[in-house]
């Protein structure tokens, strides 16, 4: 974990846009529409919805790193999406569409789109503030990269009480959050390196 994986997390979401934008362009100006086979629609658009799910997936695993606490609302998103984006492809590639069902898949891509942009906005607003643990991690990381003094006890003994607290808390909502304890561990492992090391130098 590091400001790399910032950086990482910012281009995903940057390709991701890209994406969608070409998608919704398709759609606007009729390279996508409804008059035409579905088999036909589902090639002009099939390769780039995977890719769309596949950095939406990326993007997942970011975000929950990034803020533990939002895992429900994050899973409930993505769930959303995909939802909608499967109905999209059963609709056009099942046995025996026709023409009239395109109309349909494309509305139903429409407000997957329009849902994928709402994704895109949590993914910034949760990059310019991930939760206080994560930032403190992230200023250790930079602190070792750079000449920056080494973090004050204070902080340290800070970042130690939001991992036991995080932790407490995943304790009592651990049905709604079971992806959550793999994240809080990894966490604690990164805490201890980043003690122990920091430790070492004050030696």
């Amino acid at each position: 974990m590091g400001l790399g994986m910032l950086e990482r997390f910012e281009g995903r979401v940057n390709e991701l846009e890209s994406v969608v934008r070409e998608l919704a362009i398709d759609i606007t100006t009729g390279t996508v529409v409804d008059r035409v086979p579905p088999e036909k629609v589902w090639e002009e658009t099939g390769e780039r919805i995977t890719v769309v799910r596949e950095l939406i997936k990326e993007l997942r695993e970011y975000l929950t790193i990034l803020k533990p606490e939002k895992v429900p609302t994050i899973q409930r998103r993505v769930t959303g999406i995909f939802e909608r984006l499967d109905i999209f492809k059963e609709s056009l590639t099942q046995e025996g569409a026709e023409e009239g069902t395109a109309r349909a898949s494309i509305d139903e891509l429409r407000k997957a789109l329009e849902e994928i942009a709402e994704f895109t906005s949590l993914c910034r607003a949760i990059q310019e503030d991930p939760s206080e643990i994560i930032q403190i991690i992230l200023e250790l990381r930079e602190n070792q990269q750079t000449d920056r003094p080494p973090m004050t006890p204070a902080k340290m003994m800070r970042l130690g009480d939001l991992v036991k607290n995080a932790r407490e808390s995943h304790g009592e909502i651990a049905e709604l959050v079971a992806q959550l304890e793999g994240r809080l561990a990894e966490v604690k492992e990164e805490y201890d390196e980043l003690y122990f090391s920091l430790s070492k130098k004050e030696e």
